[in-house]
């Protein structure tokens, strides 16, 4: 059982061991900080997962007992998994939990999964954890001392088959072709510009879930958005949607950024762009606050949205005078 929770062995030189360092560390820390962190940190006062993360969880059939638990257990598998393998602790159960989440972002996630060709930023990931999950954590690491805590050895076994100059390209390699995920540090303000969010000015196909004022009950339709870009600082979002009935409706939305990017005028509220990440997939995510009025009643406005090539999502979040929390008045999502 030590063998399995702490087992690792020096590589066949000191240079590939140092690589090795410098990969896990580079690869747990852009995943505990940009992924795990990101979405940890934009917990507080929601009072669970954020809903475009659980959604995702759910549409993959991850549902029982609940997609709360299984995204729970993906944003602190990403945390505590990413900071594990930095120290080099428990290395191969953190990579192999983290390479099945990869597995199934890469290869289950996306429409069109290309198993070599497409390595993209998902995709490298996984490759990247699956080796860790083989190779170990090397020389050094909080693996290797324990495993040699009293079981001092005056040689150590070498992985058969590899040469030096393998592992040590390898782990350099994958080192130089990770890229962290991005995220504006504290003391910068936040900022979205019309640019960033051009993908958007085109058609698109999704759905509006919303919660009914009257009995609280969700409702989705079917919903179509074009997007419009109607002037440099103004993005125009026109949506119809399909009723039960059969019926069509009708709506838009417009969007203005101030020249400075901190600030977005959403609907007619004035909104601060409280934050902005880059997430590991490429998909651009930033949330917004101001106040404003929803069923009558002032409250706090938060808009959370999703933004890449081939997925668009806004969920809008309240929180009334005199409340804690904030609760999900409505989702859009939309794909490519």
């Amino acid at each position: 059982m030590k063998k399995v929770l702490f087992g690792s062995y020096a590589l066949p030189s000191r240079p590939a061991d140092v690589a090795l360092l410098l990969f896990r560390l580079h690869v747990g820390l852009s995943i505990a900080i940009g992924a795990g962190w990101g979405k940890l940190s934009s917990l507080a006062g929601a009072g669970g997962p954020p809903e475009w993360f659980v959604q995702q969880v759910s549409g993959l059939g991850f549902t029982q007992p609940s997609p709360y638990v299984w995204a729970w257990l993906a944003c602190w598998g990403e945390f505590a998994g990413g900071l594990l393998i930095a120290v080099g602790l428990l290395t191969r159960l953190s990579a192999l939990q983290l390479a099945f989440q990869f597995f199934v972002i890469s290869f289950l996630w996306y429409e069109k999964p290309e198993f070599l060709t497409g390595m993209y930023y998902q995709q490298l990931l996984f490759w990247a954890f699956a080796l860790l999950s083989v190779v170990g954590s090397g020389r050094y690491s909080l693996d290797y001392w324990l495993a040699r805590k009293g079981h001092h050895q005056a040689s150590e076994p070498q992985p058969a088959g590899v040469t030096k100059p393998a592992l040590a390209m390898l782990a350099l390699g994958l080192t130089l072709t990770a890229s962290p995920a991005k995220a504006q540090t504290p003391q910068e303000p936040a900022t979205v510009t019309m640019r960033e969010l051009a993908d958007v000015a085109q058609q698109w196909q999704g759905s509006l879930t919303y919660r009914n004022y009257s009995d609280q009950k969700l409702v989705t339709l079917p919903t179509v958005l074009n997007g419009m870009q109607s002037s440099p600082q103004e993005l125009v979002l026109d949506f119809i949607y399909q009723e039960p009935e059969g019926g069509q409706v009708k709506g838009y939305d417009k969007v203005q950024f101030s020249a400075d990017g901190t600030r977005v005028v959403w609907d007619g509220v004035a909104m601060q762009v409280r934050s902005k990440t880059q997430l590991p997939d490429q998909t651009l995510q930033f949330v917004l606050e101001g106040q404003g009025r929803d069923d009558d009643k002032s409250c706090l406005l938060r808009r959370t949205v999703l933004c890449n090539p081939h997925l668009f999502s806004v969920v809008k979040e309240v929180k009334y005078d005199g409340s804690s929390a904030f609760i999900i008045r409505n989702t859009y999502r939309f794909q490519q």
